[in-house]
Protein backbone atom coordinates (compact mmCIF):
# COMPACT_ATOMS: atom_id res chain seq x y z
CA UNK A 1 0.00 0.00 0.00
CA UNK A 2 0.66 3.33 -0.67
CA UNK A 3 1.57 6.14 1.95
CA UNK A 4 -1.34 8.45 1.64
CA UNK A 5 -3.74 4.63 2.00
CA UNK A 6 -3.21 4.41 5.63
CA UNK A 7 -4.19 8.08 6.42
CA UNK A 8 -6.84 8.14 4.27
CA UNK A 9 -8.51 4.78 5.47
CA UNK A 10 -8.10 5.83 8.84
CA UNK A 11 -9.49 9.69 7.86
CA UNK A 12 -12.93 7.84 6.64
CA UNK A 13 -13.22 5.34 9.48
CA UNK A 14 -12.67 8.25 11.75
CA UNK A 15 -15.40 10.14 9.86
CA UNK A 16 -17.96 6.98 10.49
CA UNK A 17 -17.10 7.15 14.04
CA UNK A 18 -18.35 9.76 14.48
CA UNK A 19 -21.16 10.14 12.94
CA UNK A 20 -22.02 6.75 14.29
CA UNK A 21 -21.42 8.18 17.42
CA UNK A 22 -24.54 10.50 17.29
CA UNK A 23 -26.90 7.84 16.01
CA UNK A 24 -25.24 4.97 18.68
CA UNK A 25 -25.38 5.24 22.36
CA UNK A 26 -21.97 4.45 23.03
CA UNK A 27 -20.94 6.89 26.31
CA UNK A 28 -18.50 8.64 24.29
CA UNK A 29 -16.46 5.40 23.32
CA UNK A 30 -17.43 5.85 20.16
CA UNK A 31 -16.37 9.39 19.62
CA UNK A 32 -12.98 8.78 21.30
CA UNK A 33 -12.31 6.01 18.70
CA UNK A 34 -13.09 8.84 16.20
CA UNK A 35 -10.70 11.03 17.82
CA UNK A 36 -8.01 8.51 18.15
CA UNK A 37 -8.41 7.26 14.37
CA UNK A 38 -8.60 10.81 12.95
CA UNK A 39 -5.31 12.08 15.26
CA UNK A 40 -3.29 9.11 14.03
CA UNK A 41 -4.25 9.97 10.30
CA UNK A 42 -2.66 12.93 11.46
CA UNK A 43 -0.11 11.20 12.75
CA UNK A 44 0.94 9.43 9.55
CA UNK A 45 0.24 11.99 7.34
CA UNK A 46 2.82 14.14 9.06
CA UNK A 47 5.02 11.25 8.91
CA UNK A 48 5.28 10.78 5.31
CA UNK A 49 5.46 14.69 4.54
CA UNK A 50 4.30 17.77 5.61
CA UNK A 51 2.52 18.99 2.57
CA UNK A 52 0.53 16.04 3.41
CA UNK A 53 0.34 16.40 6.59
CA UNK A 54 -0.92 19.89 6.40
CA UNK A 55 -3.51 18.73 3.36
CA UNK A 56 -4.85 16.41 5.59
CA UNK A 57 -5.30 18.75 8.71
CA UNK A 58 -6.97 21.37 6.37
CA UNK A 59 -9.20 18.17 5.12
CA UNK A 60 -9.88 18.17 8.81
CA UNK A 61 -11.05 21.46 9.47
CA UNK A 62 -13.59 20.83 6.80
CA UNK A 63 -14.92 17.35 6.81
CA UNK A 64 -15.23 16.64 10.90
CA UNK A 65 -17.89 19.79 11.41
CA UNK A 66 -19.28 18.54 7.64
CA UNK A 67 -19.48 15.08 8.73
CA UNK A 68 -21.42 16.09 12.50
CA UNK A 69 -23.34 19.14 10.72
CA UNK A 70 -25.18 15.85 8.57
CA UNK A 71 -25.30 13.90 11.57
CA UNK A 72 -26.92 16.10 13.31
CA UNK A 73 -29.45 17.32 10.06
CA UNK A 74 -29.96 13.23 9.53
CA UNK A 75 -30.60 12.05 13.62
CA UNK A 76 -33.88 13.69 13.82
CA UNK A 77 -35.79 12.07 10.72
CA UNK A 78 -34.66 8.60 12.14
CA UNK A 79 -37.46 6.22 13.99
CA UNK A 80 -35.47 6.95 17.28
CA UNK A 81 -35.25 10.22 17.79
CA UNK A 82 -38.99 10.59 16.41
CA UNK A 83 -39.85 8.89 19.81
CA UNK A 84 -37.65 11.26 21.61
CA UNK A 85 -38.67 14.70 20.43
CA UNK A 86 -42.17 15.95 21.54
CA UNK A 87 -44.48 16.54 18.31
CA UNK A 88 -44.90 20.31 17.48
CA UNK A 89 -48.31 21.75 18.46
CA UNK A 90 -50.72 21.59 16.36
CA UNK A 91 -52.31 24.95 14.58
CA UNK A 92 -55.42 24.99 16.10
CA UNK A 93 -53.61 24.01 19.30
CA UNK A 94 -51.58 27.25 19.06
CA UNK A 95 -54.72 29.31 18.27
CA UNK A 96 -56.72 31.35 20.27
CA UNK A 97 -60.03 29.26 21.42
CA UNK A 98 -62.67 31.65 20.09
CA UNK A 99 -60.84 34.25 17.66
CA UNK A 100 -64.24 35.41 16.65
CA UNK A 101 -64.60 37.11 20.08
CA UNK A 102 -62.99 40.54 19.69
CA UNK A 103 -62.65 41.92 23.13
CA UNK A 104 -60.46 44.71 22.01
CA UNK A 105 -62.93 47.42 22.07
CA UNK A 106 -63.29 46.79 25.63
CA UNK A 107 -59.72 48.30 26.67
CA UNK A 108 -59.90 51.22 28.60
CA UNK A 109 -63.34 50.51 30.30
CA UNK A 110 -64.61 49.36 33.29
CA UNK A 111 -66.11 46.32 34.65
CA UNK A 112 -66.77 44.45 37.49
CA UNK A 113 -65.19 41.00 38.75
CA UNK A 114 -67.54 38.43 39.35
CA UNK A 115 -65.54 35.78 40.95
CA UNK A 116 -62.21 36.82 42.65
CA UNK A 117 -59.16 36.81 40.28
CA UNK A 118 -56.60 35.21 42.03
CA UNK A 119 -55.05 35.80 39.09
CA UNK A 120 -57.90 34.69 36.93
CA UNK A 121 -61.51 34.51 37.21
CA UNK A 122 -64.84 36.07 36.00
CA UNK A 123 -65.22 39.57 35.20
CA UNK A 124 -68.36 41.37 33.41
CA UNK A 125 -67.75 44.17 31.07
CA UNK A 126 -71.08 45.60 29.47
CA UNK A 127 -73.56 42.87 30.94
CA UNK A 128 -70.95 40.34 29.33
CA UNK A 129 -69.24 37.63 31.47
CA UNK A 130 -65.91 37.18 30.40
CA UNK A 131 -62.78 34.99 31.28
CA UNK A 132 -60.51 37.73 32.74
CA UNK A 133 -56.27 37.36 34.42
CA UNK A 134 -55.43 39.79 37.05
CA UNK A 135 -52.12 41.86 36.12
CA UNK A 136 -51.09 41.91 39.44
CA UNK A 137 -51.95 40.52 42.53
CA UNK A 138 -55.70 39.55 44.03
CA UNK A 139 -58.87 41.31 42.89
CA UNK A 140 -61.71 40.79 45.36
CA UNK A 141 -65.28 39.46 43.22
CA UNK A 142 -67.24 42.83 42.79
CA UNK A 143 -64.30 44.92 42.69
CA UNK A 144 -64.09 47.56 40.24
CA UNK A 145 -61.80 46.85 37.11
CA UNK A 146 -60.18 48.48 34.24
CA UNK A 147 -59.60 46.21 31.04
CA UNK A 148 -55.51 46.64 29.97
CA UNK A 149 -54.77 44.57 27.05
CA UNK A 150 -56.48 41.61 25.69
CA UNK A 151 -53.72 38.54 25.33
CA UNK A 152 -55.03 35.22 23.68
CA UNK A 153 -59.21 35.58 24.04
CA UNK A 154 -58.30 36.60 27.89
CA UNK A 155 -58.95 40.19 28.95
CA UNK A 156 -56.18 41.49 30.87
CA UNK A 157 -57.19 43.56 33.98
CA UNK A 158 -56.12 45.46 36.88
CA UNK A 159 -57.98 46.95 40.32
CA UNK A 160 -59.68 50.58 39.17
CA UNK A 161 -58.31 53.13 41.58
CA UNK A 162 -60.69 54.21 44.69
CA UNK A 163 -61.52 57.23 43.23
CA UNK A 164 -63.12 55.98 40.32
CA UNK A 165 -64.75 53.39 42.62
CA UNK A 166 -66.37 56.25 44.45
CA UNK A 167 -67.64 58.21 41.66
CA UNK A 168 -68.83 55.10 39.96
CA UNK A 169 -71.06 54.21 43.34
CA UNK A 170 -72.33 57.30 43.24
CA UNK A 171 -73.59 57.75 39.58
CA UNK A 172 -75.09 53.97 40.08
CA UNK A 173 -76.86 55.59 43.15
CA UNK A 174 -78.57 58.26 41.80
CA UNK A 175 -79.38 56.13 38.56
CA UNK A 176 -81.13 53.53 40.82
CA UNK A 177 -83.18 56.54 42.10
CA UNK A 178 -85.15 56.70 45.80
CA UNK A 179 -85.71 52.78 46.75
Amino acid sequence: MSSLAWPLLLLAFGLILLVAEVFVPSGGFLGLLSVGCLAYSLWLAFRGSTGLGLAFLAADSVLLPAAVALALYVWPKTRMAKRIFLRPPDPEEIAVSHPGLRLDHLVGQFGRAVTPLRPSGSVDFDGRRLEGVSEEGLIAAGSLVQAVRVRSGRMIVRAAPEALLDETLTVSERDAGPA
